[in-house]
């Protein structure tokens, strides 16, 4: 038995030209060598059937003639060579009908983006041109159109006017002179009557003329005065915006029952007798329109009709306010005082940031003014009116003082204060003045007495400020004994605070500005670090003594007459005296109660005065900061948190924050003095307040009975300050 078949040799004459193998073989031929193998040899390709020529090469694939340097989608994909260019479609596509799609490479496609981006931008910004010119031109076009139209109904007035109530001449006379239509159609409308220029003046015009109107038409529904009682001369001399003696009666009482005893910034006496006589000598135009401005912020809405709108009016006698303080008469006492009406008026509304403007200007021109002509005791009420609400503004700010405090002086030496006939009554409405009865004022009292209290906290201000040194314990508790010794010196009158001597408004208001301003006295110094101990507890027992007295008095006021008429001033104290409480008396009185008690008198107050409404977000976030306990209707009172902005805080207290900064005011205290405290505290428990001054006992005779019957000094000292 062998081991291996005989291998056939090739049999070139068994292959046909055609490359296949012969179909049959003998039949015997296979059973010799024991195979089935029919003309097969080894090997792959002549394994599997085919046959070729011994002599035949093997093919190779057909390159492309071009090959491009970016091939398409579908080469790409087949790793095929591409002789294709975008747009023109490749021989491979061409051939088996695809769609030839090229893509750009990543860097390219890149390239390409920044470019189409910019084309973009170069574009926008050529559209923008365009249209900013096509918006420029279509403006032009609507002003000269309305300038037509203005004109065309300003010639109507005039033509529809002539030739039917005796102007004719006057008319002709204008227009010789050179004045335009719209200057010769306004006069004439103002010797019109509000019901007959209500028919003549153009329809964009008749908003304000509506207003008035309707203030006349409810105050002659009131009263029973009649239109034909006004006095032409006055109307055409004092203001333009009503003709109605009884509106302005009104706004005049409203604001000497409640703006003036506060901020005296002018003789009322003299003031209403020169608007009686026409006389400018103590009145101007925008004196009295300022002060109809401020009042409109007293005008209760809800007594009137409904399309009276209130803050338009007062809008309107502010604007004619600022028509009237013109370049020529800056240096006038009555433009002065106009100014200083104008920051009141402008504060309430809640724009304190403009409203600062028209007070540094008071300021500034009160020391150049003309009073020639004015009266010494007026003129003394002026002076002293205007620094004092200068002081005040500056001790809400926190801002250095603008203006150095006037030379020495003394405080109303030509003031009657004795023979001050002015009496109060709680006037609200039309016809107050007739049902209500009257008391004593003591206005001019009051006014006194809070001028030498703002030369202290004035005083205050500049040693915090760093105008007079470093801030010693003995220079800070010599301030303290002056605020001690002004309370002391007040006359009993203006010293009784109890409610059923129903005190005056601007009495309360003077003994809460004497609380606020010796919390913000004290304040920094629990802030300073420098302090520890009994020193210390002493230092926050004082703070939160005056901080509940103000806020009682505060309580008081709200009993008697509410806060609807608080000044925009005093809302500052509300807020100081209830900060100090929460922060260093949380306990008693609760810090939940102080907040809402707070935020109900900053509410009240806000229906007249805008400015109400941001202090009591602010004030919320500092309740929130001490993780007071809310009052569970706190939204109900002031609206949610966050309904004020920057800009509307920043007009309300020009500052994001009514806070004062004690961070500015800790670099100017004396870094030793907590060591000197003790010393100079034990020399004023130590020492009397002293006697009353002989300028004091001139004012009032009762004040001497008072001080020599009311006990040992030493006593009255340790009383107060151990209460």
């Amino acid at each position: 038995m062998r081991s291996h078949r005989p291998i056939v040799p090739s049999d070139p004459a068994r292959i046909n030209v055609s490359g296949e193998s012969s179909s049959a073989t003998p039949s015997g031929s296979g059973s010799g060598n024991g195979s089935g193998n029919t003309g097969s040899t080894s090997g792959g390709r002549w394994g599997s059937g085919e046959s070729v020529t011994s002599h035949e090469a093997p093919k190779k694939r057909r390159a492309p003639g071009a090959v491009a340097a970016i091939a398409c989608i579908e080469c790409r994909k087949a790793r095929q060579k591409c002789d294709g260019t975008s747009p023109h479609a490749c021989t491979r596509c061409q051939t088996r009908r695809l769609e030839c799609r090229y893509e750009p490479h990543t860097k390219t496609r890149k390239e390409l983006l920044l470019q189409e981006i910019a084309n973009l931008k170069r574009d926008n910004t050529r559209l923008k041109t365009i249209n900013k010119e096509v918006v420029s031109d279509a403006s032009d076009l609507r002003e000269q159109h309305q300038g037509l139209q203005d004109l065309h109904d300003w010639q109507q007035i005039i033509l529809d006017i002539l030739g039917r109530n005796g102007h004719d001449r006057d008319i002709i006379k204008k227009l010789r002179a050179g004045e335009n239509a719209k200057s010769i159609a306004r006069w004439l409308c103002q010797q019109q009557p509000i019901s007959s220029q209500l028919h003549i003046v153009p329809p964009d015009e008749r908003g304000l003329l509506d207003i008035v109107g309707a203030f006349e038409h409810h105050y002659r529904r009131e009263d029973g005065l009649g239109l034909d009682k006004r006095s032409d001369t006055m109307r055409l001399r004092w203001t333009q915006v009503t003709a109605s003696q009884t509106l302005l009666g009104h706004l005049f009482d409203l604001y000497f029952t409640w703006v003036h005893p506060v901020h005296m910034l002018f003789s009322e006496i003299d003031f209403k007798e020169s608007f009686r006589t026409n006389n400018d000598q103590y009145c101007s135009p925008a004196l009295v329109n300022a002060i109809c401005a401020m009042a409109c912020h007293l005008v209760d809405a809800s007594d009137l009709d409904e399309e009276v709108d209130v803050d338009t009016l007062a809008q309107a006698f502010m604007n004619q306010a600022r028509h009237e303080v013109l370049p020529h008469n800056y240096s006038s006492l009555t433009s002065v005082q106009a100014l200083a009406v104008m920051y009141l008026a402008d504060l309430s509304s809640g724009r304190a940031r403009s409203a600062t403007g028209y007070l540094r200007a008071s300021v500034e021109f009160l020391k150049a003014a003309e009073i020639d002509g004015q009266s010494a005791a007026a003129r003394e009420i002026s002076l002293w009116g205007i620094q004092t609400l200068n002081t005040s503004s500056t001790g809400i700010t926190y801002q250095k003082l603008y203006a150095p405090e006037l030379p020495h002086m003394a405080r109303f030496l030509h003031a009657d204060i004795q023979g001050d006939q002015a009496v109060w009554r709680f006037y609200r409405t039309i016809g107050d003045q007739r049902a209500l009865p009257v008391r004593p004022s003591y206005a001019i009292m009051t006014a006194c007495h809070q001028a030498a209290l703002f030369r202290i906290i004035h005083a205050s201000l500049n040693l915090y400020c760093g105008l007079r040194g470093v801030a010693t314990a003995e220079a800070i508790l010599t301030t303290y004994r002056r605020y001690l010794d002004w309370e002391h010196d007040l006359p009993p009158i203006l010293k009784n605070v109890d409610v059923a001597s129903q005190p005056v408004p601007h009495v309360l208001f003077l003994h809460v500005q004497y609380h606020a301003a010796i919390v913000q006295h004290l304040t920094p110094l629990l802030q300073t670090g420098f302090f520890e101990g009994q020193n210390l507890l002493e230092l926050r027992r004082l703070v939160i003594q005056h901080a509940q007295s103000g806020v009682e008095i505060l309580e008081q006021y709200r009993r008697l007459y509410s806060t609807r008429y608080l000044m925009p001033l005093l809302s500052f104290c509300i807020v100081h005296l209830g900060d100090a409480l929460i922060r260093y008396s949380p306990e008693e009185p609760p810090a939940s109660d102080t907040v809402e008690f707070s935020l109900g008198l900053l509410q009240q107050a806000s229906v007249g005065f805008p400015i109400c409404g941001p202090l009591q977000e602010l004030f919320k976030r500092t309740a929130m900061e001490c993780k007071t306990k809310m009052p569970p209707n706190i939204d109900e009172i002031t609206g949610p948190l966050g309904s004020y902005g920057v800009d509307d805080i920043l007009d309300a207290c020009t500052r994001l924050d009514y806070k004062q900064p004690t961070d500015q005011s800790i670099r100017h205290i004396d870094e030793n003095i907590a060591t000197e405290w003790p010393n100079q505290w034990q020399d004023i428990v130590n020492n009397p307040l002293r006697p009353e001054s002989p300028q004091s006992t001139r004012r009032t005779k009762s004040s001497s009975t008072s001080s020599s019957g009311s006990g040992d000094p030493n006593m009255r000292i340790a009383s107060l300050l151990n209460s």
